[in-house]
């Protein structure tokens, strides 16, 4: 070993970071030896990804010999951009028997962090406590992912969201509507949730707001520069949303197909895809299929007692009966979906909506990239959906380009040839630092 090549272990000791701060610390890093994988333009490289201040500052054939910082040798390891989820709710995990697994914010940020997501869109938390810690987590930083936040869900009186017992913000009229999300963005969410769902589940539906109130969100939300997304039960429901104006549409309809004209209406409204087929589900392989619960990425991460709970037979409580009833009769149907509307060319972003049974906090979003590709995407386009796709979304930047943040995941094994590799984590690298992994294993 020369005096600037350090294996793995030596980079935590010289690298891992404690809390960090709003100013990025200065690091200048060699990752070597490794083959970079970029998802935006799907090009393969060997070289070594030379990080400067927490950016990528180039890619060259050799570690230059006047390079001042430490090099880290990656030899027949695969370095792509962290991913990211774009549909959770960050109090933890479910448990279809027994106590769930209570994480919160940082729970989560560190779970997901660990797996190799950085980043995790909460889609709909306790408004103040959320926001405040995104916020705090902004100006004074700390461990694990990091958590943007739409804060609460707008919804109709009594529809969905309400019944969590969870304060979140009621909409019934248009006036209603833009007061609500101009009083909302003074606290500048990261996006804006609406439901609008008319489908009957199980012969239930929930009461849901009116296209002119959806409107009125969506136009509102726009007006102060803020994206939206929005929860969706109907193809209907989708083309709705997106004549209005929605950046992104989250959950897939079933089980009849989608309209032919729908990926025509997607694509010239600029709406983007968030198809969450791991909440959809994933509930029912569990059941079905309980060697998935054994995946060692997951054991990892999620106490074994959880894990057992989903070993047992959860059909005989009635909710959870219809729910899997639901998830068999669309899990075909809704991948078959997605594969015609990713094959038009409508985008796809990556989301697990996490806290639901069957998800789990960071490690389904791997689950969720191998479903878009069971689904019909190709091992790169799954990528871009929780990388390049998932940045360009939340309007940052991060992966493995120059001027990009250095934000990556390192595999023992190459994606592209199998998505499932995705799992095989050698080391996270967050803005340019050598992540401690095992610093972030909070819940054990």
């Amino acid at each position: 070993m020369t005096r600037n090549c350090i294996t793995l272990t030596a980079a935590l000791a010289a690298f891992a970071p404690g809390p960090w701060t709003g100013a990025t610390m200065a690091q200048i890093l060699a990752l070597s030896g490794a083959t970079i994988l970029n998802p935006a333009d799907e090009s393969v490289r060997r070289g070594v990804l030379l990080i400067e201040n927490g950016t990528v500052s180039r890619i060259a054939e050799t570690v230059p010999p006047d390079f001042p910082g430490e090099t880290l040798d990656l030899t027949g390891k695969f370095v792509i951009p962290a991913l990211a989820d774009l549909h959770s709710h960050t109090f933890g995990n479910n448990s279809p028997a027994g106590m769930p697994q209570l994480l919160g914010p940082q729970g989560t940020a560190n779970a997901a962090l660990y797996t190799g997501v950085a980043f995790v869109l909460d889609l709909f938390s306790p408004e103040e406590m959320i926001l405040s810690f995104r916020d705090r987590q902004r100006a004074e930083g700390g461990q694990g992912a990091v958590i943007l936040a739409a804060g609460p869900c707008f919804t109709a009186t009594n529809g969905h969201c309400t019944e969590y017992g969870i304060p979140t913000r009621t909409v019934d009229t248009p006036r209603e509507a833009r007061r609500e999300v101009a009083d909302l963005a003074m606290a500048a969410p990261d996006v804006v949730k609406v439901v609008y769902d008319h489908q009957i589940y199980g012969g239930r539906s929930f009461p849901t707001i009116d296209l002119p109130t959806l409107t009125a969100v969506l136009e509102t939300a726009r007006e102060h520069d803020i994206k939206t997304i929005v929860h969706v039960g109907t193809w209907q429901d989708i083309r709705d949303a997106a004549l209005a104006g929605a950046s992104a549409v989250t959950h897939t309809p079933g089980p009849e197909p989608p309209p032919p004209d729908l990926p025509e209406i997607l694509l010239q409204a600029g709406t983007v895809h968030i198809p969450t087929l791991a909440v959809q589900g994933d509930f029912s392989r569990l059941l079905d299929d309980p060697a998935l619960l054994d995946d060692p990425l997951l054991t990892e991460t999620v106490p074994a007692a959880l894990l057992g709970a989903y070993r047992t037979d959860a059909s005989a409580n009635p909710r959870i009966e219809g729910w899997l009833g639901w998830q068999r009769t669309l899990m075909e149907p809704n991948l078959a979906a997605v594969g015609t509307l990713a094959a038009a060319g409508v985008p796809m972003l990556a989301g697990t909506d996490g806290g639901n049974l069957g998800v789990f906090q960071g490690y389904s979003v791997h689950r969720e990239l191998e479903l878009l590709v069971e689904a019909g995407l190709s091992p790169w386009a799954a990528l871009r959906a929780a990388t390049t796709e998932a940045a360009r979304f939340l309007d940052r930047r991060w992966g493995v380009a120059p001027g990009d943040e250095a934000t990556l995941l390192v595999l023992d094994a190459s994606p592209v040839e199998a998505i499932t590799s995705t799992k095989r984590v050698h080391a996270v690298v967050q803005r340019g630092v050598v992540v401690d992994r095992e610093a972030l294993r909070t819940w054990r």
